[in-house]
């Protein structure tokens, strides 16, 4: 069940939304409003604003904005209920879910938590701190890792003793039927640890919380790492390998690097670059990519240089670009190292970091490893290396970036240009749906109508939709948009409530959304607001006034053509009516 609207603004109510702004960047007084450098981009003048008396925010750069729900989603990474609750828990809002299937499920997740985190502290103590794991520490210690990056994983090892870990919680006090459903244990034998004499490596959540494991086999058969299998907590084509330990540098950077496994992922850390993640043991997906989005501008490929790892690496540029994020690759090949584990084992942490400091974008670095991939001795052996590149420059957003793209290939393939370009369009190559591009959404600019205007002073305060609503009605809106706001606006009134949230939600359309609030924290609506409400009435009174005039001036020559006197009559006294009305309307815009 929803959080009721009533306890949601308790919570705005009570939040000090300068505080928690500024936690993430300064703000500077400008009248009624604060002004600072975005947290969401990078940019030297400052383009976020804060209006703290309406509880929203907005950044004229980025086009980021909403209320304090939306801030702290957008900033953390957290669902809309896990915003709510760390309002409320900051405010002192108590929250009371009436769903008693939702009461059990937050107990169960919780619990849950609860055992993975205690799990991590005992695999990483035994690894650290017990004889058993001596040979697992040797091992990592061999691999060029340091106590201290691994304590900052908090990686751990899972003794041989396969029924160690179900007496060891049981002799904790979790129930055995808990147990089994934890994820910790083998479907055919419940007493069975999933993870044997492993190295094993805690994956966090975003926000910090254990919610699975990968483990990496020391001896005898199997696989040779294993992951959890997915939970209510766990999505492996969600989360990222290293992110939490990562964002805040990704942030400050806008830079990741993505690496292939945990070991890549740690050995970057040792080295110093902080900003290394990875997927988690499959190929990089849509939705880790769109997390990624959230925090860096440029994504850093670092795969293996073999057939696969070019594979891999095509598929990630082509959801980076779809993201339109930059997509780079590192220069490797004239090291003897695969992998940035390898440097780091081999003592070439400064090589490392600095392979990762030049790297080259992702399109270079393909034609270097196309160009010599088949027979260039003709024109059809480039042919085929040009199609290898197709799926990633279809993937691209922009035209121009695309037809630059294009220009490269050819100039690099020494081809005709025009000859790619036919090649490339006759292939009409189309992996995934591509987004619309910002030059398109820019080309669809949101045109400031005066309904719109009348609808964003109406948000500004109650008085000013009693004042709007008394002297026009919805059939006076021939914008759709500013329809659909005065129908939102006009259930609120009729409740008795008044909440620019809630009319921000009533909103479908995302780019409408955004012209709203940008006008809402701007000072184009704070000035001259009663002359400004005057003049949109106005000209609404006065374009259907017209508009009306018309339609009476078509049916009179209709009945002058037909001879019908009486219609006739009655539509001249209509027409004199309405200039009347005109004449009246301007009398007052000339005073």
């Amino acid at each position: 069940m929803g959080i009721p609207e009533s306890i949601l603004q308790q919570i705005v109510a009570k939040v000090d939304f300068l505080e928690l702004v500024g936690q993430y960047t300064s703000l500077q007084r400008m009248g009624d409003r604060y002004r600072g450098l975005c947290p969401f981009h990078q940019e030297k003048t400052p383009s976020f604003y804060v209006q703290p008396d309406k509880r929203l925010f907005y950044c004229f750069g980025c086009g980021k904005g909403g209320n304090v729900f939306q801030f702290l989603m957008e900033i953390e990474h957290l669902s809309f209920p896990e915003a709510v609750q760390r309002l409320a828990e900051k405010t002192g809002v108590r929250i009371d879910l009436y769903d008693e299937k939702s009461i059990e499920r937050g107990k169960k997740q919780d619990a849950l938590l609860h055992l993975l985190k205690r799990v991590a502290g005992s695999f990483h103590y035994i690894l650290m701190h017990s004889p058993t794991g001596e040979t697992a520490l040797s091992y990592l210690r061999k691999r060029g890792l340091e106590d201290a990056i691994i304590s900052k994983f908090q990686l751990g090892y899972a003794p041989p003793d396969p029924f160690w870990l179900k007496r060891f919680l049981q002799a904790k006090n979790f129930s055995p039927e808990f147990l089994v459903e934890s994820g910790l244990f083998t479907h055919r034998n419940p007493d069975r640890a999933f993870f044997v004499d492993r190295i094993m490596f805690p994956i966090h959540s975003a926000q910090g919380d254990v919610v699975a494991f990968g483990g990496r086999i020391l001896s005898g058969e199997g696989p040779k790492y294993l992951n959890s299998a997915e939970s209510v907590l766990f999505k492996k084509g969600e989360i990222l390998y290293g992110f939490f330990q990562a964002r805040e540098e990704i942030r400050k950077t806008r830079t990741v690097v993505v690496a292939e496994g945990y070991m890549d992922v740690i050995a970057l850390h040792q080295a110093g670059v902080g900003i290394a993640v990875a997927p988690l043991g499959t190929a990089l997906t849509p939705a880790q990519v769109r997390l990624l989005k959230r925090f860096a501008d440029r994504v850093i490929l670092f795969f293996d240089q073999d057939e696969a790892g070019l594979a891999a690496m095509r598929k990630a540029a082509i959801l980076c670009e779809q993201q339109e994020l930059e997509p780079y690759a590192v220069q490797a090949e004239e090291y003897p190292y695969k992998d940035p584990a390898d440097f780091v084992q081999n003592g070439q942490r400064g090589e490392l970091q600095k392979i990762v400091k030049y790297p080259i974008p992702i399109l270079e670095f393909l034609l270097k490893k196309t160009s010599v991939k088949k027979d260039s001795t003709s024109r059809q052996g480039n042919l085929l290396k040009v199609e290898d590149l197709f799926p990633y420059i279809e993937s691209m957003v922009s035209e121009v970036k695309r037809e630059a793209a294009i220009t490269q290939i050819a100039d690099f393939l020494e081809l005709d240009r025009e000859s790619v370009r036919k090649d490339f369009q006759r292939k009409q190559w189309i992996l995934l749906p591509r987004k619309e591009s910002q030059e398109e959404k820019k080309a669809e600019t949101i045109q400031r109508t005066p309904e719109l205007v009348l609808m964003i002073l109406a948000m500004e305060s109650r008085k000013n939709f009693e004042d709007i609503r008394s002297r026009i009605t919805l059939d006076d809106f021939e914008d759709p948009r500013g329809r659909e706001l005065f129908i939102t606006l006009e259930e609120m009134y009729r409740e008795e409530g008044w909440s620019i949230d809630r009319a921000l939600q009533g909103i479908s359309d995302e780019g409408l959304k955004e012209f709203v609030l940008s006008k809402l924290v701007s000072l184009e609506f704070k000035m001259n607001q009663e002359r400004l409400l005057n003049d949109s009435v106005r000209f609404l009174k006065r374009r259907n006034l017209e508009k009306e005039r018309q339609q009476v001036l078509k049916a009179i020559l209709r009945c002058e053509k037909t001879n019908q006197r009486e219609e006739l009559f009655r539509l001249l006294e209509k027409k004199m009516y309405l200039d009347g009305e005109l004449e009246k309307l301007r009398a007052v815009e000339n005073e």
